[in-house]
């Protein structure tokens, strides 16, 4: 049996429909912007139970943009170092520095003590990433920090479509929410992202944004610094047929990662990532711990080599403060001299993620957990 780390699922009916819309949109001389983008937004603003959304190419550019619309040049940003590198680029191309937090060590989110301390007067935004589709289990914590020191929170929702804190859904939380929706996301449209919010203004300069700064489409007047940010028809499409299914891939995601945690009640050696009850995960990815001796890259070589399983890519395996980039360029942190992160460094060595996508049946997960219990017994 082989176990590939992801398999995208779509039916024979839906590749016929996708056909359809695509042989249609060339027809209609509208290939962006048009109104399978408008009816693709209004669908995920619904989704997410936000007054807004706005599509755009790229889920960096999904934060890129609220973080230019907060004027957060000039100052900095606050985030966990524990994230994709997306998150600290679309603040430095806003004009922001960057300061990294340290996260928790049992759930990967942002830790809010270490939060509450890196805030700096000139601190414009604190974006919260939602890790692995799970909504920090201490966000109200996070969210009356940022309100007492009088920063807007930002969610980065990349990992989190559908994610759930308390009932309410991810990209509701903060002043707005940036999503990806790259292949391997929980949603997909191959490639694009999505700003929520509630806040009108942000909305209004977002659309300015998109279209590199220019406040009517029909005018060339800019009165922002914008770029080409914008969604194509053929990219909402999917998201449209997307939408009518997310409940129900939500759910199967649920279902497998229930499956996983019955079966690794017979692995102690290996700890899944625990979720209070109070927050639903999205189930981007199923994070489990690995014993300290482990060396996470050997596990991943002999599961593909011996089994034909191939474990997914961490969330994250190499922290962004150490990223050689920064070390080129220091001034584009703000962190002082002495921060460390031993939370963080700890994590990113000592998980892994199990493949978990709708279209996996539960004997490839009974196979997988079997793979690793080969593996564990034969390790020297």
């Amino acid at each position: 049996m082989k176990v590939p780390l992801l398999r995208l699922s779509y039916s024979d009916a839906e590749v016929r429909e996708l056909q359809d819309e695509l042989a249609a949109i060339l027809r209609s001389n509208y290939l962006t912007m048009a109104s399978r983008v408008k009816e693709f937004e209004r669908l995920f603003a619904g989704f997410c139970g936000t007054r807004f959304a706005l599509g755009t190419n790229s889920g960096t550019s999904a934060l890129e943009i609220p973080l230019r619309a907060l004027r957060v040049a000039g100052g900095s940003v606050v985030m966990p170092s524990n994230t994709y590198m997306a998150t600290p680029i679309a603040a430095v191309k806003a004009g922001a520095k960057v300061i990294f937090t340290d996260c928790e060590a049992d759930n990967l989110q942002m830790d809010p003590d270490d939060l509450d301390r890196k805030i700096r007067d000139d601190t414009r935004a604190v974006l919260l990433v939602h890790i692995g589709g799970i909504i920090s289990p201490r966000l109200e914590e996070i969210q009356r920090i940022c309100a007492r020191r009088g920063v807007p929170l930002v969610e980065d929702a990349a990992h989190a479509h559908g994610a759930e804190y308390r009932d309410r859904r991810a990209g509701s939380f903060g002043e707005a929410a940036g999503f990806s929706f790259y292949p391997t996301k929980v949603l997909t449209t191959a490639e694009g992202g999505m700003m929520t919010t509630d806040r009108e203004d942000l909305y209004q300069l977002g659309t300015v944004f998109r279209e590199h700064g220019k406040a009517d489409h029909g005018f060339n007047v800019h009165t922002e610094i914008g770029d080409n940010w914008r969604f194509s028809e053929i990219h909402a499409a999917l998201g449209i047929q997307q939408m009518r299914k997310a409940d129900s891939i939500l759910a199967e995601r649920r279902r497998l990662a229930a499956l996983y945690d019955r079966l690794l009640d017979t692995v102690p050696e290996i700890r899944p990532l625990r979720i209070p009850a109070h927050v639903r995960s999205a189930y981007y990815k199923y994070i489990v711990f690995l014993p300290a001796h482990l060396s996470r890259d050997r596990l991943k070589s002999r599961l593909k080599d011996e089994f034909g399983v191939m474990l997914t890519g961490e969330v994250y395996s190499d922290p962004c403060h150490s990223q050689p980039v920064f070390t080129r360029q220091p001034e584009l942190v703000a962190n002082a001299a002495g921060d460390r992160f031993p939370a963080t460094e700890t994590v990113c060595r000592q998980h892994a993620c199990l493949p978990l996508y709708p279209g996996l049946r539960d004997e490839e997960a009974a196979y997988v957990v079997q793979s690793l219990k080969q593996v564990l017994v034969t390790w020297n």
